[in-house]
């Protein structure tokens, strides 16, 4: 699947401003569980366990396009029963081509209020992980580029108008900045 996202991060009241601009559903819990793969981070390729609503799912994403605050990104998955510590290189050369194992970094919690479109899915999120708590909204879409939606939001003072991180990137980040001390 061929994922197209516009993402902005948010503080604390943009996110809260969010909440009245769209109708959204009761926040959902889902936990993205963080692998390093050397062969695949060398192709920027990320690669998670996903558990949500009862399911978990290895999910592999492809870097296909970025920029600015649009990604575009190839989406790749396989139901698993468990969370592993380890994926291995079978593993993920059947989901993705490359046969490197993953080993597990750690977790992110996100909470998220979905409103549906026809042809986009709004996605506000409130993250946590390792001691921090983040905000953004994604813009995910099948369609032409929502235009309407982000002047919506403009009009509500929140832009798309810089590059983005994704959770993995922050997460990352924040991981980096732990084991330095």
């Amino acid at each position: 699947m061929l994922e197209k996202e516009v993402k902005i991060m948010l503080t604390e009241e943009e996110y809260e401003r969010c909440k009245e601009l769209f109708d959204f559903g009761a926040p959902l819990r889902q936990v993205n569980n963080y692998y390093y793969s050397r062969k695949c981070s060398e192709r920027g390729i990320s690669v998670r366990v996903r558990e949500v609503g009862g399911e978990v799912l290895l999910q592999v994403k492809v870097p296909v396009s970025t920029e600015g605050s649009l990604a575009v990104r190839e989406e790749l998955e396989k139901k698993l029963h468990f969370v592993p510590e380890r994926i291995g290189a079978e593993t993920l050369e059947e989901v993705c081509g490359v046969a490197d194992s993953a080993v597990r970094r750690g977790s992110l919690e996100t909470r998220r209020s979905i409103c549906k479109t026809d042809d986009t899915e709004i996605c506000l999120d409130k993250n946590t992980y390792l001691g921090v708590t983040d905000y953004e909204i994604e813009l995910e879409y099948t369609g032409e580029y929502p235009k309407q939606l982000l002047d919506r939001l403009a009009a509500a003072g929140i832009t798309a108008d810089k590059p983005q991180k994704s959770k993995l990137g922050r997460f990352l980040k924040r991981l980096g900045e732990i084991e330095e001390k």
